[in-house]
């Protein structure tokens, strides 16, 4: 391309501008992408002292022939909008009388860039009229810029467009709108395509008005895993602001809306959430996946005054809430809570056996510190880290023992160690929940397994890939990767028959069951488990 020379270049833009020749003047400015930053500069301090007359088309008409331009230097645009701004009739004039489909678009986007509320009854007429997808998008963009309420139907409307672009561009619009009618159309959208679900959570999110936090809220009690679980991460990632409509929640008797409400509350960590979930543990709920993710939650908390409210949970009578009330108390351990476990290990024989099987299998060291003087406890974890425990629980507390000087408890567990024996199975089991995965080594290690465990999805789907195990328990709910997606997944390599799967969840909806079903699910087990139904569905439960 020959050089082009600097003066030549301005001077002739000067004429053309003088001259009023927009033709020639476009042609100009098309190369002002090759030459220097100055003469640049220049050309366009030309443009913008010229009349809006002649600038306004001037510009419209570059950028929509030459599209890149303007995102190579957004200055053009910028003297544009200027333009537009001081010369508003002259827009809409220009904009009711546009015919040319790339110069409508620019002038479209102008409109809903500068705000230009004068324009909407015109830009409506163009949403009716005009049938080019190009123009009904920069329409939909700029109703949603401008903000005006009353266009909140008729852009709703392009939600069920057919056309996936219009349909994203309307969730745009509708979130900008941002009206409690535009929030209600959002969420009657969701549940027809998990992409555009995730887009429509994501503009809630962006908002955080009650009324956008309250249609988070209500995505936890959908019947689709992937909405759910997108929901609890938006409300976590919201933080303090999400707190009080899901402290809201826990008034409500559904077992599946509480757990996820528990278990946003605990990630979020703050302790205006706590009095709640300790009243709702007051009223002693039935369901043990509410307990169990109650002190769940509370472990996650700082728990200091009233904390002996987490003692009963060792009392329970299913193993998996009590693992989550003695994570809980492990991470608020304190001399009322040594004294009240002092007396439960004290009060017979098949207690103590609970509370050190309990506090072994879920890792709480502080617990353990504090018990370790009591001579029933010391009997009962001695014989349990020699006999029953899994090797990682036995080397994390030998070294506990180590460092605390307690090496004579040491070398009973080394004279008391059964030699392992070779697990039947190797079982992987993903779940994102630590403490629940903590369970599960305890008990596929004693049903004879090797456990294998998993907080992350997509550590296990790679771990599957490389070396396969036995057999796989996936929970539902899970962030990123949920456990219908896991199983779709792993069913692309290996058929029912090769590695079974069996999905562990406390939801029981029809749409995520017969999902999991059609990804391929070997069987659906349902929180609490227990020994018994694992080793039921790993076949040698009798054995």
């Amino acid at each position: 391309m020959p050089k082009i020379n600097a003066d030549d270049f301005i001077e002739e833009l000067r004429f053309d501008i003088s001259e009023q020749d927009a033709i020639k003047a476009r042609l100009v400015l098309s190369k002002i992408g090759v030459v220097d930053d100055s003469t640049r500069k220049m050309a366009l301090f030309e443009v913008n002292r010229a009349d809006g007359e002649f600038a306004i088309p001037l510009i419209v008409n570059l950028i929509a022939e030459h599209r890149q331009l303007a995102v190579t230097y957004p200055q053009i645009k910028e003297i544009l909008y200027g333009k537009a701004l001081y010369h508003p009739d002259l827009l809409l004039s220009m904009l009711s009388r546009e015919v040319k489909r790339g110069n409508r678009v620019v002038l479209v986007e102008v409109a809903g860039e500068i705000r230009l509320d004068a324009a909407v009854s015109q830009l409506l007429g163009i949403l009716n009229q005009d049938e080019e997808e190009m123009v009904i998008k920069a329409v939909l963009g700029a109703l949603g810029m401008i903000g005006e309420a009353s266009a909140v139907t008729p852009v709703s409307e392009y939600l069920y467009s057919g056309s996936l672009e219009l349909t994203i561009a309307a969730i745009h619009s509708l979130g900008q709108l941002a009206t409690p009618t535009a929030f209600q159309r959002l969420a009657e959208k969701l549940g027809e395509d998990p992409d555009l679900d995730i887009m429509i959570l994501d503009v809630f999110l962006s908002d955080q008005s009650p009324e956008a936090i309250s249609r988070l809220n209500e995505s936890l009690s959908s019947h689709y895993a992937h909405q759910r679980n997108a929901a609890k991460q938006r409300l976590r990632d919201m933080g303090g602001k999400a707190v009080p409509v899901l402290i809201h929640n826990l008034l409500h008797n559904d077992p599946d809306l509480l757990i996820h409400t528990l278990n946003i509350l605990g990630e979020v960590g703050d302790e205006s959430a706590i009095a709640p979930i300790r009243k709702l543990l007051h009223n002693e709920p039935k369901d043990a996946n509410v307990r169990f993710a109650a002190y769940e939650a509370l472990g996650l908390l700082p728990v200091e005054k009233g904390a002996f409210v987490l003692a009963q949970g060792l009392s329970d009578e299913v193993q998996n809430v009590r693992s989550a009330a003695a994570g809980a108390i492990d991470r608020n351990f304190n001399t009322v809570l040594a004294a009240g476990l002092k007396n439960l290990i004290h009060s017979g024989e098949e207690e103590n056996r609970i509370v050190t099987e309990t506090v072994l299998n879920a890792g709480c060291e502080n617990i353990f510190l504090g018990l370790i003087e009591e001579e029933l406890f010391e009997d009962s974890s001695v014989e349990f880290l020699a006999k029953q425990a899994h090797q990682d629980i036995r080397r994390h507390f030998v070294e506990l023992m180590t460092k605390n000087g307690y090496k004579t408890m040491v070398q009973k567990v080394a004279d008391q160690a059964n030699s392992a024996s070779e697990p039947r199975l190797r079982v992987f089991a993903v779940d994102d929940s630590k403490m629940i995965l903590n369970i599960y080594r305890g008990i596929l290690h004693s049903l004879g397994c090797e456990p294998v465990l998993f907080e992350f999805p997509a550590d296990a789907l790679k771990e599957i890939k490389a070396d396969p195990p036995d057999f796989i328990f996936t929970d539902l709910n899970m962030p990123h990767i949920n456990g219908i997606e896991l199983i779709r997944q792993v069913r692309q390599q290996f058929d029912q028959n090769t590695l079974p799967i069996v999905m562990v969840t406390t939801q029981n909806e029809t749409q995520d069951n017969e999902a999991a079903h059609a990804a391929g699910v070997n069987a659906i087990l349902h929180k609490p488990f227990t020994a018994e139904s694992l080793g039921k569905v790993l076949g040698f439960h009798d054995e």
